[in-house]
């Protein structure tokens, strides 16, 4: 189970278990998170502390350290022949997570590359877990996980990268492609207002009570902080229209026939693909971008609003279409 439990449960277990005496020579370097390797520096401070070190992880099976080289680098600095250890037990995938997760919650921090390059190396062994889930053993923010996620999607085959359940932080699994099926849900609940709750989620492959929150969300806007554009604006009346336009716009023979027509309805299809890839992209944007990216994102609105009303004047940039009333 993939989730603080899980974390909380492996710390008792460590804490609890017996504290042996073994030679420093006798253990292997950590599989360690830290790109950088170990900081000789942060070692020799620990060495002239003069303070009685933790007891280090190590693997039971393989005598490998799990978390505390710094310890141990610390410990041969001094002269000492031999260091208080606690043995684990576990797979080397697990045992990765649990240096990880040691490494967040005491001693040299892991920088925010290291933690990514973690996140990266995760989600290849437990593809299960959720964003939380990970983002929980890691130190970073769920969205970073996602992001981190669709670039892993991105970067492989379909076939290398197949949908499976992911397991929560509550231990309970849900399906990879949730996001899709209530994308999926959205349009049926635009296309067909008076469909029931129970039929859509039943095509969308979601809860009713999903399919619910769906409902509310298209007539009021999405919850979260700031304003959200009215009934008129964001209700399902307004995107059933939007999609019988494009319903008339793929049916029309002078688009469907000509290589331009096809090309504007694959543009138009791929806008809100765009929209909703974009949501995940501006989750990674740092803070200090944000200006310049408000000012992008200002422009192509614009230019959206001057395309539009020049079609409903019906004097489109290269124009012999009359605008569709």
């Amino acid at each position: 189970m993939p989730d603080t439990t899980q974390s909380a449960a492996h710390t008792a277990t460590t804490h609890t278990a017996p504290v042996r005496t073994v030679p420093v020579g006798s253990l292997l370097p950590a599989d360690s998170p830290r790109l950088a390797g170990l900081n000789e520096g942060h070692a020799r401070a620990l060495a002239e502390s003069g303070t009685a070190f933790e007891p280090i992880l190590v693997h039971r099976e393989t005598g490998r350290v799990i978390d505390g080289m710094h310890r141990l680098r610390a410990a041969v600095l001094r002269g000492e022949s031999a260091i208080a250890v606690r043995h684990v037990d576990g797979a080397a995938a697990d045992l990765f997570i649990r240096s990880v997760h040691a490494n967040i919650a005491h001693g040299l921090p892991l920088t925010l590359g290291d933690r990514k390059a973690a996140v990266r190396r995760i989600l290849g062994s437990h593809p299960h877990w959720s964003d939380r889930a990970i983002a929980a053993v890691t130190g970073v923010s769920p969205k970073t996980v996602g992001v981190l996620r669709g670039q892993r999607s991105t970067e492989e085959s379909p076939q290398s990268n197949p949908l499976v359940h992911r397991v929560g932080r509550d231990g309970r699994a849900r399906p990879a492609d949730m996001p899709e099926r209530r994308r999926k849900a959205r349009s049926l609940l635009a296309e067909r207002p008076r469909a029931t709750l129970r039929e859509v989620a039943q095509e969308a492959g979601v809860s009713v009570s999903t399919a619910h929150r769906l409902r509310q969300e298209l007539r009021t806007g999405p919850p979260g902080p700031g304003s959200h554009p009215g009934p008129a604006e964001r209700g399902p009346a307004a995107a059933a229209l939007r999609v019988r336009a494009l319903d008339v716009l793929a049916n029309d023979p002078s688009l469907r026939f000509t290589d331009s027509g096809r090309a504007l309805l694959r543009w138009l299809n791929g806008q809100a693909q765009g929209l909703a890839a974009g949501e995940q992209l501006l989750a990674a944007v740092p803070p200090h971008c944000a200006r310049a990216l408000t000012e992008v994102m200002s422009h192509y609105a614009r230019e959206w609003e001057r395309l539009a009303a020049g079609m409903q004047r019906g004097d489109p940039v290269d124009g012999p279409w009359r605008a569709v009333r």
